[in-house]
């Protein structure tokens, strides 16, 4: 009996032993795309996870950015980016949080140890956050949620349950339907300018910026797969870029912006140019728009040589510089300039690896 025992013992011993190994630890800066995405290595880096349903249950000592339809993280990071349509958090992030999405769920187990910033349409925090929050949403509710800092709340709907605990001050719109149980505020309670004076409230503009993220995302996807040459001739047009550099493209953006108007003015003047000047004006829109995944891009491209230096991933490259630009445009008082800037560099870049190329039979 004794015998058997042992032998189950060492059969139990060696399953567990087998599944542990199972988990690498990696090196470098990793990432996976797929349609379904799971991770659950120990990452001594950054990690990337994008794809239709992405779940991290590793560890990463440094950034997890994971963008899907559904995003579910268990893990434990230094840094947190996540972007989708679902998003849920069980895990710990030992630093900054930046969350984007539609319907938002912070889990009972979740440990988000500083700040963190949250946008979507409902949110729902059950889980604890160590320092101070900003939410931009629609719907917004605490349900045993734990506070340590200040929390700002620019929403419609704002419900606070009374195992709810906020240790700092709490601020959200005048014109907000409240309903917070008595004693959950330990600090004070304020309430700001209304947000819904009008149908294009703070809220919908947020999340328009975030669809046109995700659309913008999805046409730089399918230029990857049908046009990845021209990425290829972009990563070596400028593989050194310096001020110098940067000046001469963003001074090529300028000067298309000005003058591709007066060209299509001019020709529409001509009954004999009509045509021509509505395909010139439909080229330049669409020029305009593509302008923000080449910018996005090349800001990928420059920090994944200056961070990571190893093997480029062209659809990760771009979804992590198109990542930075969402987030820079979210900044108020440098959104504007971020977006001229965007524009300008964007059309230069154009110009240099398509519409020159183009003009030179190459």
């Amino acid at each position: 009996m004794k015998k058997s025992f042992k032998i189950l013992f060492c059969l139990m011993l060696s399953f567990v032993m087998i599944s542990n190994v199972q988990a690498e630890t990696i090196d470098h800066f990793n990432s996976k795309i797929d349609n379904e995405v799971t991770m659950d290595d120990k990452v001594n880096g950054s990690t990337a996870l994008v794809g239709a349903n992405t779940e991290m249950k590793g560890s990463a000592d440094g950034v997890s950015f994971m963008l899907g339809n559904q995003v579910i993280f268990n893990g434990d990071t230094e840094y947190a980016v996540f972007a989708g349509n679902s998003i849920e958090v069980s895990g710990i992030i030992s630093k900054d949080t930046f969350i984007a999405g539609n319907l938002i769920t912070i889990n009972k187990d979740a440990e988000l140890q500083r700040d963190a910033v949250v946008a979507g349409a409902d949110v729902e925090i059950h889980g604890t956050i160590s320092r101070n929050v900003s939410i931009y949403a629609s719907s917004v509710s605490f349900k045993g949620a734990k506070i340590e800092g200040n929390v700002k709340i620019y929403a419609s709907n704002i419900e606070a349950d009374k195992d709810t605990e906020i240790n700092g001050n709490l601020s959200y719109p005048s014109d907000a339907k409240v309903n917070i149980s008595k004693g959950v505020v330990n600090g004070k309670t304020t309430k700001t300018d209304a947000i819904q004076q009008d149908n294009n409230s703070f809220v919908t503009t947020m999340m328009g910026k975030f669809w046109s993220f995700m659309s913008l995302m999805l046409v730089f996807a399918v230029l990857s797969l049908v046009a990845s040459k021209i990425f290829t001739r972009m990563q070596k047009e400028y593989d050194k870029f310096d001020f110098n550099k940067g000046l001469e493209t963003f001074t090529k953006g300028l000067l298309f912006l000005i003058l591709m108007p007066i060209i299509i003015f001019v020709l529409f003047l001509m009954s004999i140019g009509i045509p021509l000047a509505l395909i010139l004006m439909a080229l330049y829109f669409i020029i305009m728009y593509l302008s923000t995944i080449f910018t996005g891009y090349l800001i990928g491209y420059k920090l994944w040589q200056r961070f990571f230096n190893n093997d480029i991933n062209m659809l990760v490259v771009g979804i992590f510089g198109l990542s930075i630009l969402f987030v820079l445009n979210l900044i108020p008082g440098i959104s504007f300039i971020v977006s001229l800037l965007t524009m300008f560099i964007g059309i230069g870049i154009i110009y240099d690896v398509v519409l020159k190329k183009i003009g030179s039979n190459e």
